[in-house]
């Protein structure tokens, strides 16, 4: 009897202990254009990794496990491991999500983030609120407004503070102190590999948290590459 767990063992399925090698690419469903940064999670294990420029990913997976692949703006696609995927190329092709306005609950107060752009908001109202005239009522205004060193003074401001609200945005989601908790890395070579690997407005505008950290995950083994 001492014998049986072994031979138990022995009559399991090969499969059950090694990880099946996936890889493919992922496009939108109805353009078929390449979809990046796409993350793509093994939901057992709770590892992923990110399409590369190209849409292209590869990950590793026993059978039976789920890999989700998530997009901001698209649904989820949940795939389901066999061993069959391993000698196939895939194509994972995600839907774009419907937009749906929903009630919104606030139960927390403003975040940092929103109570400073609420300050930068009332000081600089002027910068945020000024449009040029374009009425064809007062051509003359607007043709002033065009050449006016203090209009185009205005106009240049006006982009700074924009880029500066999406650039605290930014910095609001991607910080210091999440890259050295996550990567395990020291203030110096968190900064180096921040300027190194920006992040774009619009994905932190609409990722995830988990999203977020598989980003960063990703770009640090291209960083240390």
């Amino acid at each position: 009897m001492k014998w049986l767990p072994v031979f138990v063992l022995w009559l399991l399925p090969f499969s059950v202990f090694t990880q099946i090698r996936i890889t493919g690419v992922v496009v939108d469903s109805m353009s078929g254009k390449i979809l990046t940064p796409v993350s793509i999670e093994n939901a057992n294990q709770h590892n992923g990794v990110v399409t590369d420029a190209e849409g292209k990913f590869e990950i590793n997976a026993k059978e039976g496990e789920s890999i989700v692949f998530s997009h901001v703006g698209y649904k989820n696609y949940i795939l389901r491991v066999r061993p069959e995927l391993s000698l196939q190329t895939l194509r994972i092709k995600l839907s774009l999500k419907p937009v749906q306005l929903k009630e919104v609950k606030i139960n927390k107060g403003p975040t940092e983030y929103q109570k400073d752009s609420a300050s930068r908001a009332s000081l600089y109202e002027d910068a945020f609120t000024y449009k040029q005239s374009k009425s064809v009522m007062s051509p003359v205004t607007s043709l002033y407004q065009v050449f006016s060193k203090k209009h185009k003074a205005m106009r240049h401001f006006q982009d700074q503070i924009e880029a500066m609200e999406l650039e605290k945005f930014v910095d609001s989601r991607y910080t210091p102190e999440l890259v050295m908790s996550l990567l395990k890395i020291n203030q110096e070579e968190a900064a180096a590999f921040m300027k190194a690997y920006p992040m774009e407005y619009d994905y932190a505008r609409g990722a995830s948290d988990l999203e977020i950290k598989m980003w960063i995950k990703y770009n640090y083994k291209l960083y240390k590459k």
